[in-house]
């Protein structure tokens, strides 16, 4: 079974309107009732204290519902691994995009073209920095290095060649 963060807020609303409704019902119960004892002592406050537990069960009581709910969704890690994986392929996608530009970047402003070109090291290390400007989420959310992201620039060499 798989808990979802809309179930959660489900279930929550659901005993939210049934202490909405059942709190009358039974306030009204013990009202009716008879009292096994005509001077209690929590009988005579009650009058007193009831609209500070109404208040208290208005405000802070879905505040209170809120706060266990966020919490529960942090302790089960409620996240779609779908919606992760789908992300962390568009960061990796960009991250090799922007390689490939990175590197016609370099060509360009070193005043060669893709054909005559021979790319260096000055060029690969031109289009890391043009990389780690451009794209820093990227670099950081999959946690390249730099050696990592010299190995993803040398790979693009071949593709911007053929241009």
């Amino acid at each position: 079974m798989r808990i979802t963060f809309s179930g959660v807020v489900a279930t929550l609303i659901v005993l939210g309107i049934a202490l909405f409704v059942g709190w009358p019902m039974v306030s009204y119960a013990a009202s009716v009732a008879p009292d096994a004892s005509a001077f209690s002592f929590w009988r005579d406050l009650w009058p007193i204290f009831q609209p500070l537990v109404a208040l208290f069960a208005t405000v802070f009581v879905p505040g209170l519902f809120a706060w266990v709910a966020a919490r529960l969704v942090a302790l089960l890690k409620i996240s779609s691994d779908a919606q992760r994986a789908e992300y962390e392929r568009q960061l990796r996608e960009a991250l090799h995009q922007s390689a490939v530009n990175a590197l016609n970047f370099a060509l360009t402003k070193s005043g060669l073209t893709p054909a005559a070109a021979t790319i260096g090291p000055g060029l690969v290390s031109e289009a890391v920095r043009y990389v780690e400007t451009k794209n820093p989420e990227a670099v950081k959310k999959l946690g390249v290095t730099g050696d990592a992201l010299r190995d993803i620039i040398t790979s693009k060499i071949p593709i911007v060649l053929q241009r």
